[in-house]
């Protein structure tokens, strides 16, 4: 069997939920909880994530879906590209 690994862009607008158990996670306009467990270091710059202080803001979210074919299995990691406050 082939190995494959694909990457695809997204955009969404999503309240920011917290961070928890090295999960950054947001709750986007569908309702959907995405946690993110891979970031953007200059994020970390722009924004202070780990505090409460950005709880419950509105953001314009950028994130890649990473997909990896691991031995019949796909594995996807999201992680965060950049944030707008909006």
């Amino acid at each position: 069997m082939n190995y494959y690994s694909t990457e695809q862009s997204m955009n969404s607008i999503g309240v920011y939920s917290g961070y928890r158990d090295g999960y950054y996670t947001f709750i986007l306009q569908n309702n959907e909880v995405v946690d993110f467990e891979e970031i953007n270091k200059m994020l970390l710059v722009q924004f202070d994530l780990k505090s409460d202080e950005l709880k419950g803001r509105k953001f314009e979210i950028i994130y890649k879906e990473i997909i990896d074919d691991l031995d019949d299995e796909d594995f996807v990691v999201l992680k965060l590209e950049e944030l707008k406050l909006i």
